[in-house]
């Protein structure tokens, strides 16, 4: 099922964001960094997400537990070439025991639904180009626009960019 957060889900979405960065990102970003990233620090991040109105923050719940979730908003680039698209996925998180069964693609369209009531008609996301999901992306039919150098624990790490030009037009 997947329906809007609530300001409830906090403690639920951090959790599922410190689990899947570190089944995600392990042997990509610094062990070291990852050891650090704890459910206590990353809650008052998602509760301040979810006092905030402009944020659309959906999760996905199977057996009545979140397991994963989807944020977005208006695009936070306000300059370049990605500054033309209107909204951005933010982040997208799912455990790693529910991957692969269209939770992912279900919390996309309900972010891209809420989006296009917001005013929002393309739309943009970051994703670490190690990322062993990138390909989600692809399937979706996002075009890679953009790469820059992050870092991150301090490893530098590439990051591609995404475009859908119309989100009304993505890959169901």
């Amino acid at each position: 099922m997947i329906r809007k957060a609530t300001w409830a889900d906090a403690p639920a979405i951090a959790s599922v964001h410190v689990e899947s960065w570190k089944t995600t990102y392990s042997g990509i970003v610094p062990d070291a960094y990852l050891e650090t990233l704890s459910v206590r620090e990353k809650q008052p991040l998602w509760e301040k997400v979810l006092s905030e109105s402009d944020h659309s923050l959906f999760v996905a719940e199977e057996n009545e537990r979140v397991v994963g979730f989807v944020s977005g908003g208006r695009n936070r680039a306000t300059e370049g070439p990605i500054a033309k698209y209107d909204g951005e996925l933010y982040a997208i998180y799912l455990r790693k025991e529910v991957q692969r069964k269209g939770l992912g693609r279900q919390l996309v369209q309900a972010l891209v639904g809420d989006l296009a009531q917001k005013g929002v008609r393309s739309m943009v996301v970051w994703v670490l180009a190690d990322n062993p999901s990138r390909g989600f992306y692809e399937r979706l039919g996002g075009e890679n626009i953009a790469q820059e150098e992050v870092e991150i624990g301090g490893k530098p790490l590439l990051e591609w960019c995404y475009g859908w030009k119309d989100i009304q037009m993505m890959k169901p």
